[in-house]
C-alpha cells in the first residue's frame, strides 16, 4: 500500500527497529503513531488517508473511524522517541544522530537545513549555515556600492555597469599598448633581416656545413640529457603529528644526492607557501598549532655554502638591505593558500582562514607589489571559495588555478580549472580535471602542468600523476608513484620531477622521496628526508 505522509525509512536508524514498530500501511517505522481499539498501530497520516476510502481497520478488518483512533500506551511512544535516527538533511552534509523524540527540534535549527537566498531575484538554495556567506560574498544579486556614481545595485548589474566596464577598457588599453610595442619590435626585426639578406645568401654554403656539424653535436647533446641535475631542493616546515608542526629546514643536493639540516625558522609552519626570490626563500602563512594560523612572512637566506640564516621581516628602520622595504603580512591568518610572483608582484589566491576559531575558505585573488609597504588588494573574486588547490603561472601573466576544496574539506573537492589573467583582470573556466581532487602538488613543465597525488572526494589518497595542457584541452594520465601521497611537495629540475613527503593511510607520514623522469616516463626512489612529514613547502634553489 501507499499513503500520504508515511513513516521513517528504516535505514535512517542507528540500530535495527523491532518489527512491532512498523506501520502496516507504509511499511516504514511509525511516525506520530495511533491505534485502533484492538491496539493495531499505524502512522497517523497513513491511517487517516486509508479511512477516507474504507471505514475498517486494515489489520483486523473491524469497523473503524478517525474519531475512534487513540494514542498508544506511553511505553510505545517512549521506546520510539528513544530510537537514534539520522537527520533528514544527511545528504546535505549533516552527520548528527538524535533521538527520534527530539528530531523535529533538531531539524528546526539544523545548519544543513535548505534555505532560499533572500536577495531579490536570487533563487539559490543553500545550507542555513552558508546563507550569510552566500548573501554577502557569493550571490550575484547581492547589493554592492559603486563609488564612481554613488549608487547601490546588484553585483550582476554592477559587472555590466558603465563604471565597471570602463575599468576593463583601461586594462584592454594596457594590453593594446603592449601588443603595439611587440608589433614594433617585430617590424624592427624584419627590417634587420632584410638588410642582412645578401649576407645570408653568401653564407648558404657555410650554413650547410654548420647543419652537418649541428647534427653531430645534437646527437652528443641527447646522450648527455641524463646527466645529474644541478641545484638544491629546500624543504620547509610541515607537520608530523596531529598537533606537531615543524620549523625545520633541510636541503637536498641534486649533485651529491645527500640531505643536510639548515637552521630552523623562527615560526613553525604547516601548509605554508615558499618561493625563491632574490637569493632568499620567502615563506608565507601556514598554521603552527591546531586552529591557530599566521599571516606572517619570513625569509630563509641560502648562502653559497648552503648555511642558512632565518629572520622575520625587518622591524626597525636601522636595518637596511635589499629586503628592508618588505614590511607587510598576508591579509588574513590562514593556510592552504597559494602564492605566485609575477614581475615583482605577489599574487595570493584563496586559502583557509581562521577567525574566532571558525575556519572558512576565501574566494579572493589578492595582489601587491613585493617591494611596497602597502597592504594586499582584492583584484577579483572566484565564483566559489577555494583552498588546498594548485597554482601555476602560464603564458607569462596568467594564473592556472587547479582543483581544491570550496570549504577546506575533501568532500567539498572540485574538478574545476580556472585561468586568471593578471593584466586584464579576467577569469575564465578551462577544461576540467578527470575527477575532483584536493591537496595535490603541481609543477610546470613547458606548456604542461604536472598534477601529483592528493586526495579525491571520498578521502582516498592518490598516487596518480596527470599532465594537464590548457591549450590542447587534454589531461593525460602518467605512470603513478610508488606511494600514495596527500599534501606532499614537488619541484622540477630539467626533465625530472622530485616529490617529497606526504601522508597516506597505509604508511602514515612519509619521509620518502621519489623522482620521475619525464623523458623516459619512469619513477625511482631517492634518499629519504631526515624526518617523515606532510603539509611541507619546497623550492628549487639553482
Amino acid at each position: 500500500m501507499a499513503c500520504c505522509g508515511g513513516g521513517y525509512p528504516e535505514d535512517r536508524f542507528q540500530t535495527s527497529v523491532d518489527k512491532n514498530f512498523f506501520c502496516p500501511i507504509c511499511t516504514d517505522v511509525l511516525k506520530d503513531p495511533v491505534q485502533c481499539h484492538n491496539q493495531h498501530l499505524f502512522c497517523r497520516a497513513c491511517i487517516t488517508e486509508h479511512l477516507k476510502n474504507s471505514q475498517t481497520c486494515p489489520v483486523c478488518m473491524e469497523k473503524l473511524t478517525e474519531e475512534a483512533l487513540s494514542k498508544p500506551a506511553r511505553i510505545v511512544t517512549n521506546i520510539l522517541d528513544g530510537l537514534m535516527v539520522n537527520c533528514e538533511h544527511k545528504e546535505r552534509g549533516c552527520v548528527e544522530l538524535v533521538e527520534l523524540g527530539l528530531l523535529e527540534t533538531h531539524i528546526s535549527v539544523c545548519e544543513y537545513k535548505p534555505v532560499t537566498c533572500p536577495n531579490e531575484r536570487c533563487e539559490a538554495v543553500v545550507n542555513m549555515a552558508d546563507l550569510e556567506e552566500h548573501t554577502s560574498e557569493v550571490c550575484e544579486y547581492r547589493q554592492v556600492f559603486c563609488e564612481e556614481c554613488d549608487e547601490n545595485m546588484s553585483l550582476k548589474k554592477y559587472e555590466k555597469h558603465g563604471c565597471f566596464i570602463s575599468k576593463d577598457v583601461q586594462a584592454m588599453k594596457v594590453v593594446l599598448f603592449q601588443m603595439q610595442h611587440q608589433v614594433k619590435t617585430v617590424q624592427d626585426q624584419v627590417k634587420e633581416m632584410s638588410n642582412r639578406q645578401n649576407e645570408m645568401f653568401e653564407a648558404i654554403q657555410n650554413l650547410t656545413t654548420a647543419v652537418s656539424k649541428l647534427s653531430t653535436t645534437s646527437g652528443r647533446a641527447e646522450s648527455t640529457c641524463d646527466t645529474k641535475p644541478q641545484g638544491n631542493i629546500v624543504v620547509i616546515g610541515g607537520q608530523n603529528g596531529v598537533i606537531n608542526c615543524l620549523n625545520s629546514v633541510e636541503v637536498y643536493s641534486l649533485a651529491n644526492q645527500t640531505w643536510s639540516k639548515l637552521a630552523p625558522m623562527q615560526q613553525k609552519r604547516a601548509a605554508a607557501t615558499a618561493h625563491f626570490y632574490n637569493g632568499q626563500v620567502m615563506v608565507t602563512g601556514g598554521f603552527y598549532d591546531m586552529a591557530i594560523a599566521t599571516k606572517s612572512i619570513e625569509y630563509v637566506r641560502i648562502c653559497e655554502e648552503l648555511q642558512s640564516t632565518v629572520r622575520p621581516e625587518p622591524t626597525n628602520t636601522a636595518y637596511q638591505d635589499e629586503f628592508s622595504s618588505l614590511l607587510y603580512q598576508l591579509p588574513f591568518e590562514g593556510y592552504g593558500h597559494k602564492t605566485a610572483i609575477i614581475n615583482d608582484q605577489v599574487w595570493l589566491v584563496g586559502g583557509y582562514g581562521i577567525n574566532n576559531n571558525q575556519g572558512q575558505s576565501s574566494n579572493a585573488i589578492y595582489t601587491k607589489p613585493i617591494r611596497s609597504t602597502g597592504t594586499f588588494v582584492v583584484k577579483r573574486r572566484l565564483p566559489k571559495p577555494l583552498s588546498f588547490h594548485g597554482l601555476e603561472i602560464i603564458n607569462g601573466n596568467e594564473l592556472l588555478i587547479i582543483g581544491g576544496s570550496t570549504a577546506g574539506f575533501t568532500h567539498y573537492a572540485v574538478n574545476t580549472v580556472w585561468s586568471y589573467n593578471t593584466v586584464t583582470n579576467t577569469l575564465r573556466e578551462l577544461h576540467p580535471l578527470p575527477f575532483p581532487m584536493v591537496d595535490m602538488a603541481t609543477v610546470k613543465h613547458g606548456e604542461d602542468v604536472i598534477i601529483i597525488g592528493g586526495q579525491n572526494k571520498e578521502r582516498g589518497y592518490l598516487n596518480t600523476v596527470f599532465k594537464y595542457n590548457h591549450k590542447k584541452r587534454v589531461c593525460k594520465q602518467l605512470p603513478g608513484m610508488k606511494y600514495k601521497r596527500g599534501e606532499c611537495a614537488a619541484v622540477i629540475s630539467g626533465n625530472r620531477v622530485f616529490v617529497m613527503g606526504g601522508y597516506n593511510e597505509e604508511q602514515g607520514y612519509l619521509s620518502s622521496v621519489e623522482c620521475f623522469d619525464l623523458q623516459h616516463q619512469v619513477w625511482h626512489e631517492l634518499p629519504p628526508m631526515s624526518e617523515a612529514k606532510f603539509k611541507i613547502a619546497a623550492v628549487l634553489v639553482p
